[in-house]
């Protein structure tokens, strides 16, 4: 059944979009960090059996956003989104041989930006758009034009705008898409916000000597 030809299908989409498209690049920083590392504290329970640092887990699980925001507010003037390089999987293959090389107990830590890119795929939306999603992944084996991961003028762009204009307005970025946020998307970070609260009680963070533990050793 295509939802484009069934009407209730179509009223369905419009409630969870808000008016907004069902596949945008948001940055659901909760959903990515809950979700990331409830599966590894249960992969740890019960498999891996061996000290995790939770610091790390919550800085791979981040890192392609971390690095892209970076490039999108400081760097890459001509940039239309803060999903750039480190938002393919190449660059992110590419890293978790570097870490598999620089020690090869690093490699659940190079497994978590891979993650980080599964949990970015549309796979929420009813009718879901794969193509700029695709194209965006696999660049540059889909093609190498630099449009595919958002930066469509190459990167000698300006974007029009004062350095100082530039990097406010693309601070003020994240807080505007939470506004914006359709239903959909509010209800993933809630879910990750909630997986958070889980983990905090399952550790006892709300005692101080476990909470402190785990900010200076990253250890539950």
């Amino acid at each position: 059944m295509q939802c484009r030809t069934e009407p209730s299908c179509e009223r369905v989409i419009a409630l969870l979009a808000v008016q907004v498209p069902l596949w945008r690049p948001e940055l659901l920083l909760l959903a990515h960090i809950g979700y990331t590392a409830g599966g590894v504290r249960t992969l740890d329970k019960f498999a891996l059996r061996r000290p995790l640092d939770y610091r790390l887990v919550v800085l791979m699980a981040i890192l392609p956003d971390i690095i892209d925001r970076f490039l999108y507010v400081f760097v890459i003037p001509g940039a239309e989104s803060g999903r750039l390089f480190a938002h393919t999987l190449v660059f992110n293959l590419a890293l978790f041989v570097v870490l598999v090389a620089i020690r090869r107990d690093l490699w659940i830590y190079g497994l978590l930006p891979i993650a980080h890119l599964a949990l970015d795929l549309p796979v929420f939306s009813l009718c879901p758009h794969w193509g700029d999603s695709l194209h965006e992944l696999l660049w540059p084996f889909l093609g190498s034009d630099l449009s595919n991961v958002h930066i469509p003028g190459g990167l000698t762009e300006t974007a029009g705008q004062s350095l100082g204009e530039r990097i406010m307005d693309r601070i003020g970025d994240p807080f505007r898409t939470y506004a914006q946020s359709s239903l959909r998307s509010l209800l993933i970070e809630v879910a990750g916000l909630t997986v958070l609260t889980i983990l905090a009680v399952w550790g006892r963070l709300y005692e101080w000597s476990r909470l402190r533990q785990l900010v200076s050793a990253g250890r539950f």
